[in-house]
């Protein structure tokens, strides 16, 4: 083969690869390559969702409020699956529906009518799935929102050194207030490394996060208050709240064992149930219901820390309130189908927990 002749072959190679990457990268921009649907998202799609974009809240009472909580839960969701075409139209759900000026986020819409306040987990959330999108997909769009919100976050939301629950969007009023459960580690990451917090702030987040005192059962505090700097624990615990900040203490390397122990010994006297509520100081449950959303939290937190034999037994629990018949109505959903109680929270965070539960190759 002559010279000529390879060259024209090495330059016909090289297009044949420049075509194949173009076409590759086409396909990822289109969602060409996202993950096998899960039933509880067919769920979601068949019964929640509006033909604008917008997932209502159940199907009863609040069909027609929609939640920025969902949004940040549908957007993390979609991300884990890869599925750009469904994120991008949730994008613009956010930016039609939920979005202000000032870019924070209203918490609540009501048919078309938006609270005047936010949920400081929900705009962190949202925020930075937007980022993680950016990065991942190469959407400088999205890196710019982040961005944005990022900023927003910086210049409204904290008060005394700390980021607040909730502001009033017009007034900017803060509250005074801190879920423990609303600390989103990767999220202060975030902005940490884009300088919208300085890094005392950043690390007095991490410290009130990851040094909080916990209570002989293992059970942390709900709530923080800025002005009299105590923590305050709730006489009927809620485990969602509690699994909500193991989940994230344990992002940031803090222990969870002592919740993690609680979490097994309930299951094992509960028959391989847990319920909603317990009693702070006893570990007896307070109610009979088990819900999806404590379920899916502590499995998160289960996979986060290497447990990977309990996150299994308690999706088996939690698959037990999913109505997995085909051929019946509401297929893939956490609903008792005789009543249609169901919320988009537990459905949401069910789809999350066994997605990363595929992904980490601990859910078959």
């Amino acid at each position: 083969m002559g010279f000529r002749n390879t060259c024209i072959l090495i330059i016909s190679l090289l297009l044949i690869i420049g075509v194949a990457s173009k076409v590759t990268s086409m396909k990822k921009q289109e969602g060409a390559f996202a993950k096998s649907q899960l039933s509880a998202e067919q769920f979601i799609l068949e019964q929640f969702m509006r033909k604008d974009g917008r997932i209502q809240t159940d199907l009863l009472g609040q069909s027609d409020v929609y939640l920025s909580e969902t949004v940040g839960l549908w957007m993390e969701y979609l991300l884990a699956k890869d599925d750009v075409k469904q994120f991008d139209q949730q994008v613009h759900v956010l930016e039609e529906h939920f979005l202000t000026k000032d870019y924070l986020v209203t918490w609540e819409v009501r048919g078309m009518a938006s609270a005047p306040a936010n949920a400081s987990i929900d705009d962190l959330r949202i925020m930075n799935a937007l980022f993680e999108a950016g990065r991942k997909w190469n959407k400088t769009a999205y890196t710019k929102l982040a961005l944005k919100m990022g900023e927003g976050l910086g210049n409204y939301q904290i008060n005394g050194g700390l980021m607040v629950d909730y502001i009033d969007l017009k007034s900017k009023y803060q509250g005074t207030t801190i879920t423990l459960s609303y600390i989103i580690p990767s999220a202060f990451d975030f902005l940490k490394e884009n300088n919208f917090i300085p890094q005392r702030i950043y690390d007095d987040t991490v410290s009130l996060l990851v040094e909080i005192p916990y209570t002989s059962l293992g059970f942390f505090p709900k709530a923080y208050d800025i002005k009299t700097k105590h923590f305050s624990y709730d006489e009927e615990v809620n485990l969602i709240d509690q699994y909500y900040i193991g989940y994230h203490r344990a992002q940031w390397g803090g222990d969870v064992m002592p919740l993690l122990d609680f979490t097994k010994e309930a299951f094992s006297k509960g028959n391989g149930k847990l319920y909603g509520r317990y009693d702070s100081k006893t570990g007896t449950p307070l109610v009979d219901y088990e819900a999806p959303a404590v379920y899916a939290l502590a499995i998160l937190m289960c996979l986060e820390i290497g447990e990977a034999d309990m996150a299994r037994a308690l999706l088996a629990q939690m698959q037990t309130l999913q109505q997995m018949d085909e051929t019946e109505e509401y297929y893939g959903g956490y609903i008792d189908v005789p009543t249609l109680d169901t919320h988009t929270f537990d459905n949401l965070l069910a789809l999350l927990a066994e997605r990363k539960g595929i992904d980490e190759e601990v859910f078959r």
